[in-house]
């Protein structure tokens, strides 16, 4: 608001006291609207108007659909089948295992060895060998002395080398057992199987009645010994070593089974139009959401360019009207938002950050379907723009970008009333949650009612849609989810929209709240007078403001500060002078007049040096106006009558006794103004009264108005009126008189006599 005030090129003292006039279209405002218009136009339908999907699978179809257009469509029962038969037809994969015929070799050459060492061995060691012979053979139905009898020494060699090679070739070609024939191939012996081989990955394709089993095994080993005496020895011996050594590769088989399946093309299936899609009522299948997604693509593809247009432009004007309604909302709200560019502008990048965020959500869904379409409206963060508008621009900022942002969303998700319902209660809940935010944790508290509100909503419209448990489940974290996130980046952004917008919350007005700033604390050394002050000032706005539903933490702090431009020298203040000789005395009217005016040109430079926001360097210019310094003035003019012997030929300009601050533009500056005035003159009454002080408030507040000073600060005569009254009501306890306390006279005779006596005692001393 400064810029209104302010001609180009020209310092504080040469600002003009009248307010330009005021355009009477905010160009600049309908040329943003306009940007924003054709921006989200083209964010939601550069590419054509799809339809969002609004139902998933498992939820009951709302309205029965039917086909407006021929289209095409996969049949996932039938494609299943299909898949399913040729996956059926790919034989499971098997690797044989090189250790258990390892293992039976070794077993076979540590018995042949044991029968040796029998023989060569005294009769006494004998019955040891025989013992672990038997050790070995336990569980085979062979004894020790059986074996030694049947393999002579001479021939214990050459069998050992028949059995290395017989056990090697039956075991290299796979054993496999009983239980897999049965739960694999169901003991069909023409089904196939591939075997991959362990060492070089080889497959190949063989017919499961060419895979040993166990008992085959066996026969296939003996079957080259010509004694029928070891060749039934060695039927009972084996089984114990000669084990199944083929592994089901569970793995390789569905990775092979997933490929042959894969490679089977999709059953399409034509469906004409006036085709029953889906009905009312009926659980959505993923055949019902394909169907509905196919049907869309087909009639978009079909549409011509000029019935896109058409759609387009429909969809557009929704838009527009939407925009115009936000305006008007805005106009009634907050009037002086609309000639604000840069707040608007900051308006115009939260609504297209959350709307983008909503397009990108529905590209994912419908182009990719990483999204479920039952969450996209819940997963939309509402609540960070809203958030962030109330936090930065106030309550009437946040429910309009709510309002807009619910109505372009809802024309996106198909005209969705559910949608803008959701949306609007969001930003209802948003802006109460968020209205006397002055401390950073409050915003959790706020993210928690989001929640609950969003979780509530999801409930509600479970029982009109009665979506299965899992989609219900989906939803309640989609919202808590979004609302959580919504909250902690409105926690992250905050700073970053304060310094690039030069905006001031009322969380950066609680920290300078502080007492302990290094300003306020040198204010307390070198201008006490001026501290006090500003201390009684903030508690009277403060007051006031609380009165007529003003911002009285922005008051306070503003009044906290206003006056730091006297520490540059601040004995030319009455407030701190105290019992000094007045320096004015000195001084002419006119050099009196330009040193107390320079306290607010000296006081923003200050505040710029300490990098304070702009709120306060607008009541550092503002708290005076361009108001008139009348003790000075009334002195010139005095002095001029004087010297010229009663008359008045020359004229004393009131603009150079003029303060060179700008009027009030605000409720909080013009109450800010009004406690300055009133504080400083409530100070001069002799023996204050509510009477007294009424009186002079009605004085000042009738000059400020008459100067023009309330002018341009947006306050009715009725708000004025309750102001003044706060004035009076805390003037008058801050001033009240006090009972003089009595004088003790029995304590004053007592010293007087104590007094006497001391007297007494030194002259009879001194005698």
């Amino acid at each position: 608001m400064k810029k209104l005030f302010k001609e180009k090129k020209k310092g504080i003292a040469e600002r003009k006291t009248e307010m330009k006039r005021k355009q009477d279209v905010p160009y600049k405002a309908v040329g943003l609207g306009v940007l924003l218009w054709l921006l989200v136009t083209w964010l939601f339908f550069g590419h054509g108007v799809v339809r969002t999907p609004d139902i998933s699978e498992g939820q009951k179809v709302p309205s029965t659909i039917v086909a407006s257009v021929d289209f095409e469509c996969e049949n996932l029962y039938e494609t299943s089948l299909s898949r399913n038969k040729a996956s059926s037809t790919v034989p499971p994969v098997f690797s044989i295992d090189p250790i258990p015929a390892d293992r039976a070799a070794k077993m076979v050459d540590i018995i042949f060895q044991q029968v040796e060492q029998f023989a060569s061995a005294s009769t006494n060691q004998q019955q040891i060998y025989i013992n672990s012979m038997n050790d070995l053979l336990l569980g085979s139905k062979v004894d020790a002395t059986e074996l030694i009898a049947t393999f002579p020494t001479n021939t214990l060699l050459a069998t050992k080398l028949q059995l290395f090679k017989a056990i090697g070739e039956v075991m290299s070609s796979g054993i496999m057992s009983d239980e897999s024939r049965v739960t694999l191939f169901r003991d069909d012996s023409k089904r196939m199987l591939t075997l991959k081989t362990s060492d070089t990955g080889a497959q190949h394709t063989v017919s499961q009645k060419d895979i040993f089993s166990t008992r085959k095994a066996v026969w296939a080993i003996t079957e080259g010994f010509q004694d029928k005496n070891q060749q039934l020895l060695l039927n009972r011996l084996l089984p114990i070593f000669v084990v199944d050594n083929m592994i089901y590769d569970e793995p390789a088989t569905a990775t092979a089974r997933k490929e042959m399946a894969a490679a089977v093309q999709p059953v399409i299936q034509q469906y004409p139009s006036g085709t029953l899609l889906a009905r009312a009522g009926d659980a959505a299948t993923q055949q019902t959401l394909l169907l509905l997604k196919q049907h869309e693509k087909q009639r978009v593809a079909d549409q011509d360019v000029w019935e896109q247009a058409l759609e387009i432009l429909g969809n557009g004007i929704l838009l527009l009207a939407g925009l115009i309604a936000t305006a008007v909302i805005l106009r009634v709200g907050n009037p002086r938002l609309l000639r604000q560019p840069d707040k608007l502008l900051l308006l115009m990048l939260l609504s297209l950050f959350t709307l983008g965020i909503a397009r990108l959500l529905t590209y994912l869904s419908v182009q990719f379907t990483l999204i479920d379409p039952s969450l996209l409206m819940f997963l939309v963060p509402y609540a960070l723009a809203v958030l962030l508008a109330g936090i930065l621009l106030g309550g009437s900022a946040a429910v309009t970008l709510g309002f807009w942002c619910s109505f372009a969303m809802a024309v996106l998700y198909d005209q969705s009333f559910n949608v803008f319902a959701l949306g609007i209660l969001v930003t209802i809940t948003a802006t109460s949650s968020v209205r006397n935010v002055h401390r950073r944790a409050s915003l959790f508290r706020a993210g928690l009612w989001i929640c609950a509100v969003k979780v509530l909503f999801v409930l509600v419209s479970a029982i009109l849609n009665r979506p299965v448990v899992p989609v219900l489940i989906g939803q309640i974290v989609a919202a808590i989810l979004s609302g959580m996130l919504a909250t902690v980046l409105t926690l992250l952004l905050i700073p970053v929209f304060e310094k690039i917008f030069k905006i001031t919350t009322d969380i950066t007005l609680l920290e300078l709240s502080d007492m302990g700033h290094p300003l306020l604390q040198k204010m307390a050394i070198q201008a006490p007078g001026t501290y006090h002050h500003s201390l009684m000032v903030a508690t009277l706005a403060q007051n006031a403001a609380e009165a007529i539903g003003a911002n009285s933490l922005l008051i306070r702090v503003c009044a906290y500060y206003h006056d730091i431009g006297k520490m540059a020298k601040p004995e030319f203040f009455t407030e701190n002078i105290q019992h000094k000789e007045n320096p004015h005395d000195e001084l002419s009217p006119h050099m009196s007049a330009l040193v107390i005016s320079s306290h607010v040109k000296e006081g923003l430079t200050l505040a710029k040096r300490h990098k304070l926001p702009q709120p306060i360097m607008d009541a550092i210019e503002q708290h005076h106006g361009n108001g008139l310094i009348s003790f000075f003035y009334h002195k010139a003019k005095q002095n001029a009558k004087e010297g010229n012997g009663g008359s008045m030929k020359d004229i004393i300009n009131d603009s150079d006794f003029r303060y060179g601050g700008a009027p009030a533009v605000s409720p909080e500056m013009a109450i800010l103004s009004l406690a300055d005035a009133s504080e400083a003159a409530a100070r001069s009454i002799e023996k204050p009264t509510p009477q007294k002080i009424s009186n002079l408030m009605d004085d000042i507040f009738s000059m400020k108005i008459r100067d023009g000073q309330m002018d341009f600060a947006n306050l009715t005569m009725a708000q004025i009126n309750v102001v003044k009254q706060s004035f009076i009501f805390s003037l008058s306890n801050m001033l009240h008189g006090r009972i003089p306390y009595p004088k003790d006279d029995d304590n004053n005779t007592a010293k007087s006599t104590n007094k006497t006596s001391a007297t007494a005692d030194e002259n009879t001393k001194a005698v």
